[in-house]
C-alpha cells in the first residue's frame, strides 16, 4: 500500500477536513528519523498538510486531509502504523484547510512541561469520559467541581466550560504548577479536567495519579471532541423535528463561546455567546489575529473595524507606518512578481516582543502608553 500511496498522482483537493491525534508510548529514538521520513513522504504523496510532532514519548498530530481521502488515510494508518494503536482521529467542527504545508518534527517531548518523565509514570492515565459521559457528569452534579481548564490564558479567554477553574497562565508548564495547587490536599477527591484536544490533560492527569490522586477525570478528546458532539446533536434535533416541538430536546452546550486552534483559524465557535472584548476598541469581539508587522506579531483579538483602520496591524504608529510604506512598495511593483507571494511586512530584525508579551497584548498597549518615545509606540 505505501508503494501504492507513494507512486499515485492524486489531483488537486479543494475540500479538506482537519483531524487532530495523538498517543503516548514509547519510541525508540533511533526510530524516529525513520517515522519522520516516511511521514513525510507518504502524507505529501497524498496532499496532507498540518503539523506532527514526534518523540520517545510518542506522537501528537494536526492534519488537514482531503476530504475525499479521509478513508484512505486511516487505512493507510492502520496498516502502516499499527505501533500506534490508541489512536483516536478527531475531527473539527468546521471543514477547510487550516495548514498550508506538512511539518514532521521530532522534539524531546510532545507538550513542554519541564517535568521529568522518570519522577511519574506517563502511562498512568486518567479517566477517559466521552463527551455525552462528560456533559451528563457535570449537569447532573448541584455542587460545584473540581474543574480545570488546563489551556493558557488566551485560550479560555475565548471559551469555556461553565464554572470552570482557568489558571492565567502563558505556558503548559505554568498551568501544570496551577493545577498542582489548586489540587493540593484534594487526592480524596473527584478532579475533572480538559483542553483543546486531551494531550494536555492526559499528562496532567497522569502526574496526578502519580501522585496518588484517586480520581482524575479527563474529556476525550478536548473542547475539539465535544463542539462535535454538540453539533452532531443538533444536527439530529432538527432533522427529527425538534423545531416543530416534536423529537428529543437538544442538548444545551455547557461550553460557551469559541475554541481556540494552533492553526489559521486561530478558533472555531461552538456556540453564539461572545465572551471576549477587542484589545483595541473593547467592542464585544472574539476573533483572534496576529498583527500584520510581522516584527510585532502580538496576538490580538480585533474587530473588524480596528483591523481595517489600522491596517491589520495592533495600532501602534510604528506597525501601522511600516505596513502602509510596505503595502506603497508593492503596488509599485508588477502584480505577478513571485516576490509578492506571501509577502508581509517582515523588515528581517529581531522580533519585538518575546512570547509571554506576544500573546498579552494588553500588557504590551499599556507598556506603548507609559514610554511613548519607544520604537513601538
Amino acid at each position: 500500500m505505501r508503494d501504492y500511496v507513494q507512486r499515485t498522482p492524486f489531483p488537486p483537493s479543494k475540500d479538506y477536513i482537519t483531524l487532530s491525534f495523538y498517543q503516548f508510548r514509547p519510541i525508540a529514538e533511533e526510530d524516529l528519523i525513520k517515522i519522520q521520513y516516511y511521514f513525510l513522504t507518504d502524507l505529501r504523496a497524498m496532499d496532507i498538510v498540518g503539523r506532527i510532532y514526534v518523540s520517545t514519548e510518542g506522537i501528537n498530530a494536526q492534519i488537514s486531509c482531503p476530504k475525499d481521502r479521509v478513508e484512505h488515510f486511516k487505512e493507510y494508518y492502520a496498516t502502516h502504523w499499527s505501533i500506534f494503536d490508541k489512536i483516536r482521529f478527531n475531527p473539527a467542527m468546521s471543514e477547510g484547510r487550516a495548514f498550508k504545508k506538512l511539518h514532521v518534527r521530532i522534539k524531546k517531548q510532545l507538550v513542554s512541561d519541564g517535568i521529568d518523565n522518570s519522577t511519574f509514570d506517563l502511562y498512568n492515565e486518567p479517566t477517559y469520559l466521552t463527551p455525552e459521559e462528560w456533559h451528563n457528569e457535570l449537569t447532573s452534579h448541584s455542587k460545584p467541581l473540581i474543574l480545570i481548564d488546563m489551556r493558557n490564558h488566551y485560550e479560555s479567554t475565548i471559551g469555556h466550560f461553565e464554572n470552570s477553574i482557568r489558571p492565567d497562565v502563558t505556558t503548559f508548564k505554568e498551568n501544570i504548577d496551577a493545577m498542582l495547587e489548586i489540587c493540593k490536599g484534594k487526592e480524596d477527591q473527584d478532579i475533572y479536567m480538559y483542553c483543546t484536544g486531551g494531550i494536555r490533560c492526559t499528562r496532567s492527569g497522569a502526574l496526578l495519579k502519580s501522585n496518588g490522586f484517586k480520581s482524575v477525570k479527563m474529556l476525550q478528546g478536548g473542547v475539539t471532541a465535544y463542539g462535535k458532539y454538540i453539533q452532531e446533536k443538533r444536527e439530529s434535533a432538527k432533522k427529527s423535528g425538534i423545531s416543530d416541538g416534536n423529537g428529543a430536546e437538544e442538548v444545551k452546550s455547557i461550553y460557551k463561546g469559541k475554541n481556540f486552534t494552533f492553526d489559521k483559524r486561530l478558533g472555531e465557535p461552538i456556540t453564539d455567546e461572545v465572551l471576549a472584548k477587542c484589545h483595541t476598541c473593547g467592542a464585544p469581539c472574539d476573533s483572534y489575529c496576529n498583527c500584520s508587522n510581522m516584527a510585532c506579531n502580538l496576538l490580538m483579538i480585533s474587530c473588524p473595524t480596528c483591523l481595517e483602520k489600522h491596517e491589520g496591524t495592533c495600532g501602534s504608529t510604528s506597525c501601522v507606518d511600516m505596513v502602509k510604506e510596505l503595502n506603497a512598495k508593492q503596488k509599485q511593483i508588477d502584480k505577478n512578481h513571485p516576490g509578492l507571494i506571501g509577502m508581509k511586512a517582515r523588515p528581517g530584525i529581531k522580533p519585538y516582543h518575546e512570547h509571554r508579551l506576544r500573546v498579552r497584548p494588553l500588557v504590551v498597549m499599556e507598556m506603548r502608553k507609559s514610554k511613548p518615545s519607544s520604537r513601538v509606540q
